[in-house]
C-alpha cells in the first residue's frame, strides 16, 4: 500500500508540473477599456498568466541572420511578408528565451513553453511576452483562422 501511494503522489505531483495549454482564443479576449485605456483581462486569461503554459503557434525571429535566437515574436499563424497587416496586438507574444537559452529558428509550427505576462510593446505591436522555457517543433498543427487586421480592441 505504502507503494501505490508513493505512485500516485509522483503521478499527481508529475501532472501539476505540466504546463497547461493555452489557446489564442483566450489571448484575443485581452481588450483595452476605450475610456480609462487599461487592460481588461478575462478570469480564463487571469488564470494564465504568470504560470508556466505552453501555446502553440508559429515564430518569426527578429534576427533573420542568427542561427540562434534568443528573442523573437510568436503568432497563430504562419509570417506573412511584411506587406500583409501584421496580426492584431493580443494575437502577438514577444518571446524572450530563459537567460543563457538560445534556440535555432524554425519555420514550421511550434510548440512554446513559458511564463506569460501581458505586456504592451508599442514597437512591435504586442500584447504579451512570455518568457520561453522550451520549444518544439510540431508535425502536426492546424492554425485558427486569422483575425481580422488592425488593431487590437
Amino acid at each position: 500500500m505504502k507503494y501505490l501511494t508513493s505512485i500516485l503522489i509522483t503521478m499527481t505531483l508529475s501532472f501539476s508540473a505540466m504546463s497547461a495549454e493555452v489557446s489564442w482564443e483566450t489571448l484575443k479576449t485581452l481588450t483595452v477599456d476605450s475610456k480609462t485605456k487599461k487592460n481588461v483581462i478575462k478570469p480564463e486569461l487571469q488564470k494564465a498568466l504568470g504560470k508556466e503554459v505552453s501555446i502553440k503557434g508559429f515564430m518569426m525571429p527578429l534576427d533573420y541572420e542568427a542561427k540562434e535566437v534568443m528573442e523573437f515574436l510568436f503568432m497563430p499563424y504562419v509570417p506573412s511578408c511584411m506587406h500583409v497587416p501584421p496580426p492584431p496586438a493580443n494575437q502577438l507574444v514577444l518571446v524572450k528565451m530563459k537567460k543563457g537559452s538560445k534556440i535555432k529558428p524554425s519555420f514550421y509550427p511550434i510548440e512554446l513553453t513559458g511564463k506569460l505576462a501581458v505586456e504592451a510593446n508599442a514597437d512591435l505591436e504586442s500584447s504579451f511576452k512570455m518568457e520561453g522555457f522550451k520549444i518544439k517543433e510540431l508535425k502536426e498543427f492546424t492554425p485558427p483562422p486569422a483575425s481580422s487586421p488592425g488593431v487590437h480592441p
